[in-house]
């Protein structure tokens, strides 16, 4: 069985790319979270995968929260690892993944990296549409290189600083008391989509427009996939194109 979490499609691509070449399962970790799905039977399943994008070097809110709660039935045998997603460099979230699956004693056959198209456009900006294929072509390479080690059940990297170290991930951003830089414009149609994507709950449709409250992640699944592009994060993605992985189709729910 193979876990994915992915806002706007990069770690849903690698993880069904994976899923396809060693015939594993393949669940949405943001759809599981809000259905309140953690305990699976994995009696069947030769692997255990976790695909993941890189969150401020280390691993995304939301995947640690769901690892955190998982109940796995039939746990043993099966070759572990992580697959990550990220813009440049994936930072210690090797670290961080050994050691959170360290806590729920599963052991640890080691990541991969795959280096994805940056879409955190927060402070940065969309690189080319040339760039953003020539960068797909490269991460199908890493894709491959990384499904031959798996299915060869060879160990991938390895934390040099070993499992044990607690490198935790990044704080959720409180957007308690509208204080969320998020909003919606008048280019919304209150069609709900933003709202069934937050992996974290924090978005409900109020008076017609969204709002924000609760805890956010920053996965940006919701300013990237509004099909009106009406979602921003204060000015700082004012005038900014919007990302979705155009080699797969983005998922909303699970076949548990």
């Amino acid at each position: 069985m193979i876990f994915y979490f992915s806002a706007t499609g990069n770690s849903q691509y690698a993880a069904e790319r994976i899923a396809a070449a060693v015939g594993s399962r393949l669940i949405s970790i943001g759809v599981a979270l809000r259905d309140g799905k953690f305990d699976y039977d994995i009696s069947d399943d030769a692997y255990l995968g976790f695909v993941l994008p890189t969150f401020a070097d280390t691993l995304p809110g939301p995947a640690a929260r769901f690892i955190e709660k998982l109940e796995l039935k039939g746990l043993g045998g099966q070759y572990v690892f992580g697959v990550f997603t990220c813009g440049a460099s994936t930072g210690e979230e090797g670290a961080a993944l050994g050691y959170a699956l360290s806590q729920r004693q599963i052991d640890y056959n080691g990541s991969f990296d795959v280096v994805m198209p940056d879409n955190f456009i927060l402070w940065s900006n969309l690189p080319s549409e040339e760039r953003i294929n020539a960068r797909l072509d490269a991460a199908d390479r890493s894709i491959d290189a990384a499904i031959k080690v798996i299915l060869a059940r060879e160990n991938g990297k390895i934390p040099s600083r070993g499992v044990s170290r607690p490198f935790m991930p990044m704080d959720s951003i409180s957007t308690a008391a509208g204080t969320a830089k998020f909003h919606a414009t008048d280019k919304c149609i209150s069609c709900g989509l933003c709202e069934k994507l937050c992996p974290m709950s924090c978005i409900k449709i109020e008076e017609i427009k969204p709002e924000w409250e609760g805890e956010c992640s920053l996965c940006l699944a919701c300013l990237h996939r509004c099909p009106m592009e009406a979602i921003e994060y204060g000015d700082q993605t004012l005038g900014k194109k919007r990302y979705r992985n155009p080699r797969c189709e983005l998922q909303l729910i699970n076949n548990y």
